[in-house]
């Protein structure tokens, strides 16, 4: 039931050069706020540099930026707000139609997500973070064929987009054909050994297939690989469920409501058997 897919949002600090000083040095303290999770820092010091500057591409950056900001903190009316301000700065900046797309499927805004999408990839085509975010909406309203049409462009033009693969395996997962993502899983496992999600995912199609435990020991490398991968801890729950191991299970949920796991889906997974 907990599997994993790759949902991309952009932001980008330090790829523009500035004039002045005084700018540098706000856009460094942005960046050293972001790193340490200080939104309201962060915040603080992206709203004076977009008072600053002048170039108005480098203000769309820096709404956008705003925006990312904000969504983390949970003020997505503010979020909407600074994308929209990014995009009227630069009409072109892809990554602003990206962003506000996400936040609003997220919002459960879906037409205008997708709105943003299609404007996203008339700037360009292949846009992969518009392509990827459009084929994980697609998969969560079940338009499986839809979801798995943007994946494969994607991949054609780029046949070792990570991202886009492993999502496609999960597709497919959710269209039911299960042997086929475990292949694609499988795969992917030998090119990117170390990827917990991967071995999350293989685990939980396993699962699927009642090959507990094989399940097991693909969900155990993923919480060997990451042990704070929340996700991988409630796989390992749902597992040692179906295997009877009900203590275990209890103690495998315990650990991921720790990290964050809501109580309330713990107990659900509990009382399933």
């Amino acid at each position: 039931m907990k599997i994993k897919s790759v949902i991309i949002s952009t932001l980008l600090l330090l790829t523009v050069s500035l004039n002045g000083q005084k700018n540098d040095e706000l856009l460094k303290q942005a960046q050293d706020c972001a790193n340490k999770s200080d939104y309201p820092c962060a915040i603080k010091a992206t709203q004076k540099l977009i008072k600053k500057e002048t170039d108005k591409h480098k203000i769309a950056i820096y709404y956008s930026n705003l925006g990312t900001f904000q969504r983390r903190i949970g003020k997505r009316e503010d979020a909407i707000k600074s994308y929209d301000q990014a995009i009227k700065a630069d009409p072109t900046l892809i990554m602003a139609f990206t962003n506000r797309a996400t936040l609003n499927a997220q919002m459960d805004n879906r037409e205008a997500a997708f709105a943003d999408y299609e404007s996203a990839l008339r700037l360009d085509s292949l846009d992969a973070t518009a392509l990827i975010n459009r084929a994980s909406l697609y998969d969560k309203m079940g338009e499986y064929d839809k979801s798995a049409n943007d994946l494969a462009k994607l991949i054609a033009a780029d046949p070792k987009n990570f991202k886009a693969r492993s999502n496609l395996a999960l597709t497919k997962s959710h269209k039911g054909n299960l042997e086929e993502a475990l292949n694609d899983l499988s795969q992917l496992i030998i090119e990117y050994p170390t990827e917990a999600i991967l071995h999350n995912n293989k685990a939980d199609v396993l699962m699927k297939l009642n090959r507990l435990d094989e399940a097991l020991q693909e969900a155990n490398m993923a919480i060997f690989l990451d042990e704070k991968y929340v996700t991988g801890q409630v796989t390992k729950g749902e597992i040692l469920m179906k295997l009877g191991k009900i203590e275990e299970a209890k103690a495998q949920l315990d650990l991921a409501v720790k990290l964050g796991f809501p109580q309330a889906e713990a107990d659900k997974i509990l009382s399933s058997k």
